[in-house]
């Protein structure tokens, strides 16, 4: 029986059109001049356009190890998305192993990091995992950029369509929402794996509920009076003549206290890493400046992330104020996030 991966061809084709304008749909530089001895990333995507997914899974293993780290990682992405095309258990599983690896070398700051986790999304949902898809799904929104949101939106909608998840539906209602005005100088993005001095990139967040307090009910005031006993019936038998039971007073039911409605409020999200010592050193960086940050902790199955964060902000234009006039001096990229 053939396996066929549920959605990737549609979402792989949204990917090359934006991959061919990158330096991954682009032969390397430094190819030598005999090309035609040299397999390269566009012979692979040819033969992945065509549907000749053996063919371009082989010969994406074969350029891929010749590509700068730049675009290496983006290069096997697109080996993992042949192998699963193929059809066959075995190469599906394949797949799998080396999309995991994949998204446990690669630092979260970068942008195909979101990439890779939208991938294990699918793959999650087409093995029936849908609660592992959803959250698969949320890293990838948390650590995405602004560019990758209509890709991420399409997924969301295939995602959401087979579980009920409120967290998701939250983080895909980020996806959406306006980001940082375009004013707001963008320092690199793309800082070295594993570096304690990485620069945090702009990611989304995830909406929490916080526990809310309901409102005190006034209580109701106890007006209700005690029946008066019955009196025995004067032609009833001495024997059987008895006073009867007073009856109970009635209570009035109390209301259920309304909870207190949700306030909203804003909050700058300033990076998302998978070494929690680099989101540490950020907040470090920041207490001396004079600015508290805060990290939470989103434990996945592949990696967990540490995504650090500051301030809470009755609007986002204070949010965006805040960050123009603190952060970016620093060097520090942002982005407001909605929270209630």
């Amino acid at each position: 029986m053939k396996m066929k991966f549920w959605n990737v061809r549609g979402i792989a084709a949204i990917l090359f059109l934006i991959c061919s304008t990158s330096s991954l749909a682009q032969p390397a530089a430094n190819a030598p001049a005999d090309s035609q001895a040299t397999v390269t990333i566009a012979d692979a995507q040819k033969a992945y356009v065509a549907g000749k997914w053996k063919d371009a899974a082989r010969l994406f293993e074969q350029a891929c190890p010749n590509e700068p780290d730049s675009v290496r990682t983006e290069c096997y992405l697109w080996n993992v998305l042949a192998l699963s095309q193929i059809g066959a258990a075995k190469e599906f599983s394949t797949a799998g192993k080396r999309l995991d690896s994949l998204i446990k070398k690669t630092n979260p700051q970068k942008a195909v990091y979101a990439d890779l986790m939208m991938t294990k999304a699918q793959f999650q949902l087409y093995m029936g995992r849908n609660e592992k898809a959803a959250e698969a799904l949320i890293h990838a929104i948390e650590t995405s950029q602004p560019h990758q949101a209509i890709v991420l939106q399409k997924v969301c909608a295939v995602v959401q369509s087979k579980v009920k998840n409120p967290t998701l539906d939250e983080t895909c209602k980020r996806l959406s929402e306006p980001g940082v005005d375009a004013s707001t100088p963008t320092p690199d993005p793309t800082p070295s794996t594993g570096s304690a001095t990485e620069q945090p990139a702009a990611v989304q967040s995830v909406t929490e509920q916080p526990a809310t307090e309901p409102k005190a009910a006034a209580q109701p005031a106890n007006d209700a009076t005690t029946a008066p006993a019955a009196e025995p019936a004067k032609t009833a038998p001495a024997d059987t003549a008895a006073k009867a039971t007073p009856a109970p007073a009635v209570q009035p039911e109390k209301p259920v206290p309304a909870p207190a409605p949700e306030k909203e409020y804003w909050i700058l999200q300033l990076g998302a890493f998978g070494v929690k010592s680099n989101a540490e050193l950020l907040v470090n960086n920041l207490k001396k400046q004079g600015i508290k940050g805060t990290i939470e902790e989103r434990v996945g199955e592949t990696k967990t992330l540490y995504l650090v964060q500051t301030g809470k902000f009755e609007t986002k234009e204070k949010a965006v104020d805040f960050g123009a006039s603190k952060l970016t001096p620093l060097n520090v990229e942002f982005r407001p996030i909605l929270k209630k």
